[in-house]
């Protein structure tokens, strides 16, 4: 995958939508104000997100516990670390991470 950098600065993006945003937010102010609230975005999908989770109260229920996430990326989470036992063991030691990105901060902390 390449790599994109910011011609403002040191960010480095690995797709050109995610600069976009990037620019936009960090550069040029670009904001999503809630009408609600004081609350500001850096994107239309997150105030959108926002707007669902804290003033229409969207839930995502698990049938199998009381867990109700806010969104439908911690609902898969949930079920992938709760219920289905998903890890991601250290290939240096005993560990074992509930996400890959977890796994990359242990490696990347105790092991170099």
């Amino acid at each position: 995958m390449s790599e994109i950098s910011c011609p403002e600065c040191e960010f480095v993006a690995t797709r050109a939508s995610h600069l976009k945003v990037h620019v936009e937010s960090k550069h040029e102010g670009l904001r999503y104000p809630c009408s609600q609230c004081e609350h500001t975005s850096i994107t239309a999908r997150d105030l959108k997100r926002h707007v669902d989770n804290k003033h229409k109260g969207v839930r995502y229920p698990f049938s199998q516990c009381d867990y109700a996430a806010t969104t439908a990326t911690n609902f898969r989470m949930h079920v992938k670390i709760i219920h289905e036992g998903v890890r991601y063991p250290c290939s240096q030691c005993n560990y074992a991470a509930t996400t890959v990105r977890s796994l990359g901060i242990h490696v990347k902390n105790k092991h170099k």
